[in-house]
């Protein structure tokens, strides 16, 4: 009998990729044939799950590959912001057609799509394939929306290129604000405590948490449980990453502390060009985050949805020096529900590190909101949730399909 076949469509970034691996992983597990288009890059991390890879080309990303500052990256983002709308509708169109000559002689079942990966929606469009939509990061519905905001013009140019496309390719219902409207159903990987006006989303939306599978790194750090020194991990992420000043002022603020840092400084910038590592620090362009963090009193990180969520779910209370706009909003949000602080990049000195660190790591009742919200987490059901709903929405949609066909 023909396996099911589930599609999963993304963009090339680590914080969208992440949390779907370990659901593919699940859903291949009970048996469905699950495809998983990719970039280059991201080949061997999507392999591990066991799901059969299309490879396809994106330009999106490669922008920031080439920026060696996070002040560059910033303003990079800042000068295209007007474009990057047109970007990713671009980058959809463009992936929308490898789509169809990868799925031509085999169509996906369902198709699974990050909420960014646009070409998903227009794919299932134009097939009329059921579509189940994923929140790498905040849901958005009619009462909370973290899209960019466009000036009229912008929004026309994108509506009129996006009608162009869709009646050359026959792809009938996908306006330009239905590109955004939730799915039938929708998963937020994420619990509903922790969701900007969590209370306002309604049975379409399954909040499960963090999805965390198994991740392989290039090399394992033995962070000792006997170590006197409790341990705070550094990481910025995997994109907003080249910052020399802060890694400097980080060393220099926790030189002679009772902290065993280890401290992450992306692939841009090698721990050598530092200067003078102190005893107390582990410096690597890569970390095994996830081994670590089970170690962990306390993360100062960039405040990008996996790293808050993986930080969570062990407990472990935040500093957050956010990047980007959506940083910013996640920064602001552990403040609110108590989880830690948050300062702006120019507001970071050695003093407010040193200062941070000693109130977050001391204040009892962060840390019940901490584990309050780690259990919030634990409830909320993670991957095999996520699966399930997944499943059942399958099961549902072949038996509505059934009945309407007779």
């Amino acid at each position: 009998m023909k396996k099911t076949h589930i599609a999963m469509i993304n963009i090339p970034a680590y914080g969208h990729i992440n949390p779907t691996l370990a659901v593919v992983a699940e859903l291949v597990k009970r048996g469905y044939k699950v495809t998983y288009p990719a970039t280059e890059n991201f080949i061997p991390v999507v392999k591990e799950t066991e799901v059969s890879v299309l490879p396809y080309h994106s330009d999106s990303m490669d922008l920031f590959e080439q920026l060696n500052h996070v002040k560059q990256i910033s303003e990079a983002i800042s000068t295209h912001s007007e474009n990057l709308p047109m970007r990713f509708l671009e980058e959809a169109i463009s992936t929308y057609y490898q789509l169809e000559q990868m799925y031509a002689d085999d169509l996906p079942d369902l198709i699974l799509f990050d909420f960014m990966a646009l070409a998903g929606k227009l794919f299932a469009a134009k097939h009329g394939i059921d579509a189940v939509r994923l929140y790498s990061s905040y849901a958005n519905n009619e009462h909370i929306s973290l899209l960019p905001d466009v000036t009229d013009e912008v929004k026309n140019e994108l509506a009129s290129k996006l009608k162009a496309f869709s009646e050359k390719e026959g792809i009938q219902g996908v306006s330009f604000m239905e590109l955004f409207t939730p799915e039938k159903l929708n998963i937020a990987f994420m619990p509903r405590a922790f969701q900007l006006k969590g209370d306002l989303f309604d049975e379409h939306f399954l909040f499960v948490g963090p999805s965390i599978g198994k991740r392989s790194y290039d090399e394992s750090l033995p962070i000792e449980e006997n170590n006197d020194r409790p341990v705070m991990l550094i990481s910025l992420g995997t994109i907003f990453n080249p910052w020399p000043e802060f890694y400097k002022m980080c060393i220099e603020a926790f030189r002679d502390s009772g902290w065993q840092v280890v401290m992450s400084t992306g692939s841009k910038i090698s721990p050598e060009s530092l200067g003078d590592i102190p005893d107390n620090f582990i410096v690597r362009q890569q970390i095994p985050q996830l081994e670590i963090l089970p170690h962990a009193r306390l993360f100062i990180t960039h405040g990008g949805m996996n790293s808050t969520m993986e930080a969570l779910s062990y407990g472990v209370p935040l500093v957050v020096i956010p990047q980007m706009f959506e940083q910013e909003v996640t920064a602001r949000r552990v403040t609110e529900l108590g989880l830690g602080q948050h300062f702006l990049p120019d507001e970071v000195t050695v003093e407010i590190l040193q200062k941070s660190v000693q109130e977050v790591s001391e204040d009892k009742q962060l840390k019940q909101h901490v584990y309050d919200m780690q259990k919030n987490i634990q409830e909320a059901g993670g991957a095999k949730k996520a699966a399930e709903a997944i499943e059942k929405f399958l099961n549902e949609s072949t038996r509505h399909n059934i009945h309407v066909a007779h």
